[in-house]
Order: C-alpha cells, then sequence, then structure tokens
C-alpha cells in the first residue's frame, strides 16, 4: 500500500511506525536510539527518495518533541516533501520546537550528531562573518549594508537557539556560547549605528582579528 504524502507526515510526527509513499518515507528505529549525549531520543527519520532530511526527537530533559531540519538545498520535489514532514510535525506539535541544523540530514541511520554541537556554532559565526564582509562595500544603500547585517545576525541567532534552547547547561560550550553571545552583540550594535564610515570601520576591524580570510583588499 502507498501513502499519501500527508499520510506519511503525519506517520512521521506520531513516530507511531514507518511508513512509505510516492517517494518519501519516514523510519522508526526499531529499538530506542539515545543519541551520543543521552539528552535525545530519536523516534522517526523523514526520508526523501533515499535522504535521510530531517528527524523526529524527543528532548529527555525538556521532555518535549523537536523536529531537525537539515538546512542544505535539495530539489524541489524534496523540499516539498520537507514540507509535509514540516506540516505533520507542525500539527501534532507546534512550532516552537522546530530547529534548522544539520544534525537533521546528517547521512545514514546511524548518525549520532545532535544540534548542540559546537562545531556547528562555531561554523555560525564563520559563516556570519563571511556575510558580514558585505557590509563593507562602498557606494551600496544604506538599507542594502543592513540587510548584510541583519542576515549575519540571523545566522548567529540561529546557531545561538541551537546550541542553547532546551540544552542542560552543563552540556553547553561554554568558549564557543561567549563568542555567539559576542558576536550577537557586536551585529545588534552595528544595526544601531547609523554613520557608514563608523560601520564600514568596525566591521573592518572585526573581520581583520575574528575573520582575517574573509579581509578585502583595498
Amino acid at each position: 500500500m502507498s501513502y499519501s504524502h500527508a499520510d506519511v507526515g503525519h506517520a512521521f510526527a506520531s513516530a507511531t511506525k514507518s511508513i512509505a509513499g510516492s517517494r518519501m518515507s519516514t523510519h522508526k528505529p526499531t529499538e530506542p536510539m539515545v543519541l551520543s549525549n543521552t539528552q535525545f531520543e530519536l523516534l522517526a527519520y523523514g526520508i526523501s527518495y533515499r535522504t535521510t532530511v530531517c528527524k523526529h526527537v524527543l528532548n529527555r530533559i525538556t521532555n518535549q518533541h523537536e523536529l531537525w531540519v537539515t538546512p542544505q538545498y535539495f530539489s524541489s520535489s524534496t523540499n516539498r516533501h520537507i514540507s509535509h514532514f514540516r506540516a505533520g510535525f507542525y500539527k501534532a506539535h507546534g512550532t516552537d520546537n522546530i530547529f534548522t541544523t544539520p544534525a537533521g540530514g546528517n547521512s545514514g541511520h546511524a548518525s549520532y550528531i545532535t544540534r548542540d554541537d559546537k562545531v556547528f556554532a562555531k561554523n555560525s559565526i564563520e559563516v556570519a562573518g563571511a556575510m558580514l564582509s558585505d557590509a563593507d562595500l562602498p557606494r551600496i544603500r544604506n538599507a542594502t549594508r543592513k540587510g548584510h547585517i541583519t542576515r549575519a545576525l540571523n545566522r548567529v541567532d540561529l546557531g545561538l537557539r541551537n546550541m542553547s534552547k532546551g540544552i542542560a547547561l552543563d552540556r553547553v560550550d561554554a568558549d564557543t556560547l561567549y563568542d555567539l553571545q559576542g558576536t550577537m552583540h557586536f551585529l545588534e550594535m552595528l544595526q544601531a549605528t547609523d554613520d557608514i564610515d563608523e560601520v564600514r570601520a568596525a566591521v573592518r576591524a572585526h573581520i581583520a582579528l575574528n575573520h582575517p580570510a574573509n579581509n578585502r583588499q583595498g
């Protein structure tokens, strides 16, 4: 029997059984699968064609269900499959605990990496640094410049949320958390600064100190 996409999304959200539809399926582990840090229990995989694109996880600290969705871009058909997994989860559990994280799409069913891994948080800072370099471009509209800052701010906010929301305090890497918070405060300061020369000077100094690979010449 082939199930509709909506049926598969609902089964993924309920995490009660494994079923397959047309090119998308949900897989429930046959045994309870506690991820490596013991805080999360994997309840179901969301699969498009043969690729894991999201995971339904129980946070054992908060006792809340979470949806981890990979940020990787796929074909339009796979993205539609992801939307069905999202819709099923949203209907059953709401939107407060939907996370965009590479942990949602690790290849293979034996992958144990979790959304709060500090590697992902550090990557958020690096990506934000690359985005921020565009805020130093000359002769662009102020709204465009602030838009580049906003993109960087949103990226850091994503990393901070994934690393800290609903995570036991003794599991959070303090140094990485401070780096995220410091970067966010810096970006918020840039957003509140109207003087373009001051913004550009601050961006250049920040990149030179923290992201030298993104330095612009001239």
